[in-house]
């Protein structure tokens, strides 16, 4: 497996993904791959009022470990694995790259839509800032539920990345459907696709826009004839208290994930102020110990010392 941390700038903040392959990659290869990632990225963080234009390499450079610099990335040869590379736009009055902290690169799924692929193009009329996660999970979710079952198999995720153009470059198809289906019964429930959506918000994006680019813009909101039973809430009996119940559920999923980032920035902040507190002990030590040194040399060596 070959990683590479692919960096940019979007609306003016930098974002940096790892993106990986099953080897060094070629140069065709790597601006395949951040394309196809980053124009998802831009579709859903487009601020208001912004043209919704593909994105497009200009040029790479990559950090060179040896002369601790970025220089000109030409070949493939220049890439080592793990390696740190930032892709320039084209600039216009929508863009221009400036300089900037490079954020940690975030883990990814990786895939490559060809060029020239119909699913690269866009809605003439699409306009606005894109819908928030809750949206495009839940619409994704309904679309890909052939049959309306009310959970998703794996020949419904294999199809909806076929119709989507998204060839993966490592993680296969059957590894991703793993990893969502938690509870290993042979099919992805709403819960489960959540939690899925959360960690791997990359895909849902992708398979939103596209899905949407091939409706003409029209998405799938609504719940699904099947039964309640089947999604798991046989507590309710119309379709709109089972959308109700998801709704308020997705809502406890984000609210648990904030509780439990600000516990982390929290313990993070205690830690920052002990280790604060004990280095300012240990320079007080060292001080002391110096000024304890000192007078104590001035003792001997003064001329009432009993050495004399």
């Amino acid at each position: 497996m070959f990683f590479i941390s692919g960096a940019t700038d979007l609306y003016g903040r930098k974002q940096n993904i790892k993106l990986e392959f099953p080897t060094c990659p070629t140069m065709t290869e790597l601006i395949n791959a951040v394309e196809s990632q980053f124009d998802v990225m831009s579709r859903s963080s487009r601020p208001a009022g912004y043209p919704d234009t593909p994105f497009k390499v200009q040029t790479f450079q990559v950090y060179d470990d040896i002369l601790l610099r970025w220089v000109d990335l030409y070949s493939s040869a220049q890439l080592t694995n793990g390696c740190q590379v930032f892709c320039f736009q084209p600039e216009s009055i929508w863009h221009s790259d400036s300089q900037g902290i490079i954020p940690e690169a975030k883990d990814s799924v990786t895939w490559t839509t060809p060029v020239g692929s119909p699913r690269r193009a866009r809605l003439a009329t699409d306009a606005g800032v894109a819908p928030a996660l809750s949206e495009k999970l839940r619409s994704v979710f309904y679309d890909i539920d052939h049959g309306n079952k009310g959970y998703i198999l794996y020949s419904d995720l294999r199809t909806a990345f076929t119709k989507s153009d998204m060839d993966f470059t490592f993680a296969t198809v059957g590894e991703l459907f793993t990893v969502a289906d938690s509870n290993r019964s042979g099919h992805i429930t709403y819960d489960e696709w959540v939690r899925f959506a959360i960690k791997y918000p990359n895909v849902i994006d992708a398979l939103f826009f596209r899905s949407r680019d091939m409706t003409g813009g029209s998405v799938h909101h609504g719940v699904s004839a099947a039964s309640p039973q089947n999604y798991s809430y046989s507590g309710y009996t119309d379709p709109s208290s089972v959308q109700r119940a998801r709704e308020s559920q997705l809502r406890q999923y984000y609210t648990d994930s904030w509780q439990g980032s600000v516990e982390r920035q929290r313990a993070a902040t205690d830690y920052e102020s002990a280790k604060r507190e004990a280095d300012s002990a240990r320079l007080q030590k060292e001080l002391a110990e110096s000024k304890e040194r000192r007078a104590w040399d001035k003792l001997y060596y003064s001329p009432s010392s009993p050495r004399y």
